[in-house]
This record gives C-alpha cells, sequence and structure tokens, in this order.
C-alpha cells in the first residue's frame, strides 16, 4: 500500500465488453476492444494512457500503448474503444477468445494529489485483466460497397465535351 493512499480516489472499474475485428488485410486483423469505465468518485477522472497486451489462444501476442485523451465525469459510465493489431496466421477466427490485460493511467483530480504527481511522487493507475469472444464486424471498403449494392449498374462515366459554336 503506497504511503500516499489517503490522497487518492478510488481508480476507475474497467471491464472489458466485446472484442471486434474491424479490418482485416493478408497480413494482419485490426480488432476494437471495447472497454466500460465506472467512476464511482463524485469527481471526474482524466485519463491519460493505455498499456496493455492481447493474447490469441495460439499464443500470438500484441502489446500496446494508446493515448486515452478522454474524461470519465464522476459518477458516471463511459464506453471507449482501443485498438489492436495480430497477425493474420493467429488463430483468431469469429468466436475464439481473447485474452486482454493492462492498466490505465489517468490523473487524480485531488489537490493532494496533483501536487504529488508534480513531484513525481504518485503515479495513478487502474489495471485490468478480462477475456471476450471475437466479434467479426469488418468494415466495408466504400468501392466494394458501391460495387455489391448494385453490380448490373455500371459506374457513371464523365459528360463528353460540349463542341464550341
Amino acid at each position: 500500500m503506497s504511503a500516499f493512499a489517503g490522497c487518492t480516489i478510488a481508480p476507475p472499474q474497467i471491464t472489458l465488453t466485446s472484442i471486434r475485428r474491424a479490418d482485416s488485410t493478408s497480413s494482419a486483423n485490426e480488432y476494437e476492444l471495447e472497454f466500460e469505465l465506472v467512476n464511482t468518485q463524485g469527481k471526474a477522472v482524466e485519463l491519460e494512457t493505455w498499456s496493455y497486451s492481447v493474447v490469441a489462444p495460439d499464443g500470438s501476442t500484441y502489446g500496446g500503448s494508446w493515448a486515452a485523451l478522454a474524461v470519465l465525469p464522476g459518477d458516471a459510465r463511459k464506453s471507449l474503444v482501443v485498438p489492436a493489431v495480430l497477425d493474420a496466421t493467429a488463430s483468431t477466427a469469429p468466436g475464439a477468445s481473447l485474452t486482454v490485460s493492462g492498466e490505465l493511467a489517468y490523473r487524480d483530480p485531488g489537490n493532494i494529489a496533483r501536487l504529488l504527481r508534480e513531484a513525481g511522487l504518485l503515479h495513478s493507475r487502474s489495471t485490468f485483466q478480462g477475456s471476450a469472444a471475437i466479434v467479426d464486424a469488418l468494415r466495408v471498403k466504400p468501392a466494394a460497397a458501391a460495387q455489391s449494392a448494385s453490380p448490373s449498374i455500371p459506374p457513371p462515366q464523365p459528360a463528353p465535351p460540349t463542341p464550341a459554336g
């Protein structure tokens, strides 16, 4: 326990709620990790940086950091999405489960905590760990969407030049 424990608020509660495969190429798959954050305190908390790792069933891993750039209002819930990329050869078919763990650095809003943070003595972090099944939610690329929506209609052609008269 930190000597400064009485100077800080309860950390935000973090729960992994879903994992969506958002994009795919021949070499990698992009995932959106959705988290629900809960602030049980009356004061808003400034979220700073996610540091996390993702592990696939075959042991493939991704480690990353992501700027949170968000504020969690007091006595509120908020959903935030963090990206992850795994090699296309990883066993990540829809329905497979990924394990995510890490920490979220945040700024404690208290005056004493602010002074300790500025002096480099306090680093507020909330840890998390969870697993979720992958849901396939591939984005449709605009060109592919136009072709699949009306394959029998040719794309528009430029108008012919008008003769000068």
